[in-house]
């Protein structure tokens, strides 16, 4: 876990130029599957938790192939090494005003036996910075303390941001205009 400690995540900053974020939104708006944020693992609604609207694009879609590259990359760069052999659907979402998704984790350290466990995390930013306030991407530290390095390049439009499923992250609530993103989860074996 030194590794974490020391690279709590890893980013490219603008790696994706405006014309793929503004066909990942169209395409992403145009997904039939949408529903409203803020639901427990248990089917309960819990808006203090987390508000807005997300749906999923398919797991033979581009954008999936997209990410996966990137999250390979990281697990590497960042020495982090952990055995990942699934993905979930990427999420597309929407943070319209006061829509948010307070601080939590992507996983649990403990699961079933058997079950493939959530390791690392994918956020991007499709909206420029311009096109609302609020909706901050923050994170925790392995220590629990939030950082606040690098808060301007992760709001950056076409940036892209990979962590360790178990990090605590969330999104501010959005004061002003939209914010969308993307969202994927990469899962493998109980940890060694």
């Amino acid at each position: 876990m030194k590794s974490v400690a020391d690279i709590p995540f890893y980013f490219w900053d603008k790696v994706l130029p405006d014309e793929a974020c503004d066909l990942i939104i169209q395409e992403g708006l145009a997904l039939d599957n949408f529903k409203s944020a803020g639901v427990n693992s248990d089917n309960t609604k819990d808006p203090d938790l987390r508000q807005g609207s997300i749906a999923w694009f398919s797991k033979e879609s581009q954008v999936d192939a997209l990410l996966k590259s990137y999250v390979g990359t990281a697990n590497i760069e960042a020495k982090w090494n952990y055995l990942i052999s699934q993905s979930e659907q990427v999420q597309f979402s929407i943070y319209g005003l006061q829509s948010r998704y307070g601080w939590h984790r992507d996983t649990d350290v403990k699961l079933e036996e058997g079950v493939a466990i959530r390791k690392l995390s994918v956020s991007v930013q499709l909206s420029h910075p311009d096109d609302y306030e609020g909706g901050d991407f923050e994170i925790k530290n392995f220590f629990g303390y939030k950082l606040n390095n690098n808060k301007k390049e992760l709001r950056n439009r076409g940036t892209i941001i990979v962590f360790p499923s178990f990090l605590e992250h969330q999104v501010t609530p959005v004061t002003k205009g939209t914010r969308y993103s993307l969202v994927q989860w990469y899962s493998g074996p109980d940890w060694r």
